[in-house]
């Protein structure tokens, strides 16, 4: 259900602008169309905008947007915690549920039908048939190999799940979830990271070809933890507990791309389609308390940044946890999948 809308002008020259309910013309102004979509009380895990579907994966499920409103797609009571999307309407689904006993329980759910309906497969993510959390996947189609991230392995499957190798890490380790998971778009190499033993946020690079392996500590401020890897051309970005950082170069050198934000956390990056230089993020102060959503943006690759805080009560739930940007006939659009607060659709007008 569409909650609320508003039109938000800003000219590209200022900082921070103060929100608007009404348009601004002229040259050099901007606008951004705010909607609130629905899902408030869920926490948006991941968004992934797959064939033209665009996909909420939640604490309740999965979800699927469908002319402004979300329609399920299954899996309630779950939280989805990631997709591997096999082909268009072939999709694994990792997830989790806590039992009457508070006991987290990890499972392994399968469509054939793109989420119109739904099995739980037996096919444990761990040595000796033990099911251990899998926290991120990632599908080769090329390789047909199914990759995956626990707290403390990387592993491969070439059978969709049945059997797992570990390539990095180990088995059976308690910690942090290692959440952050991506393959290289040249496919050289497989990234992956989250939070280590020592709350230090860790990023590793499997190279595909020989096995070599690199680790990356200290990127940002400790405590920290990285969720999200994205990739734009040669470039690579790591979101984490206190901001994000690029490299250039396969990980030979870094960039705190935000400064100094106090830890707070920017979970997600988006790259505008029309203009190369132009990134979007949002972030969230760790917390279950509602607190303003403040979307940001650079047109310098990260060197600098606009802010612009959207007008929500004092009792919105705005922290930001995952985005996605989507281009199709009706323009270029961002959504932002919120903390407790459902889904934001920004459309972008430039």
């Amino acid at each position: 259900m569409l909650t609320c809308r508003f039109l938000l002008s800003i000219t590209l020259l200022l900082g921070l602008s103060a929100c608007r309910s009404t348009a601004v013309g002229g040259p050099g102004a901007e606008q951004f169309i705010f909607s609130h979509q629905g899902l408030t009380g869920l926490i948006v895990v991941r968004m992934y905008h797959q064939q033209g579907r665009v996909l909420a994966l939640t604490t309740d499920g999965l979800y699927q947007e469908q002319n402004g409103s979300w329609i399920a797609l299954g899996l309630r009571g779950t939280q989805v915690r990631d997709l591997a999307f096999i082909d268009d309407q072939h999709w694994l689904a990792a997830a989790s549920l806590v039992d009457t006993d508070g006991i987290e329980l990890h499972q392994m759910h399968e469509t054939f039908n793109a989420g119109g309906s739904w099995q739980e497969v037996q096919r444990p993510f761990g040595a000796n048939g033990v099911h251990e959390g899998l926290y991120a996947m990632s599908y080769d189609k090329i390789q047909q190999r199914l990759y995956g991230t626990g707290v403390g392995a990387l592993a491969y499957s070439d059978n969709l799940g049945i059997s797992w190798q570990a390539l990095q890490g180990s088995w059976g380790l308690i910690g942090q979830p290692k959440a952050a998971l991506a393959l290289s778009p040249d496919r050289s190499a497989i990234w992956w990271g989250g939070q280590g033993a020592i709350e230090d946020g860790v990023l590793y690079r499997h190279r595909l070809s020989d096995g070599d392996q690199q680790v990356y500590r200290d990127l940002l401020p400790n405590p920290s933890v990285f969720y999200s890897l994205r990739f734009d051309g040669n470039k690579i970005y790591a979101c984490g507990e206190g901001g994000i950082v690029m490299s250039p170069n396969q990980g030979i050198n870094w960039q705190n791309l935000l400064g100094n934000v106090d830890h707070r956390f920017y979970f997600d990056v988006a790259f505008d389609p029309t203009r190369p230089s132009r990134l979007y993020t949002a972030g969230w102060k760790k917390s279950a308390l509602p607190q303003p959503l403040i979307l940001e943006w650079s047109d310098d690759a990260g060197q600098s940044w606009k802010k612009l805080q959207y007008p929500g009560d004092s009792s919105f739930f705005g922290g930001v946890r995952s985005m996605v940007m989507v281009q199709n006939l009706r323009g270029l659009h961002l959504y932002l999948g919120l903390y407790k607060g459902g889904v934001m659709h920004v459309e972008v007008r430039h």
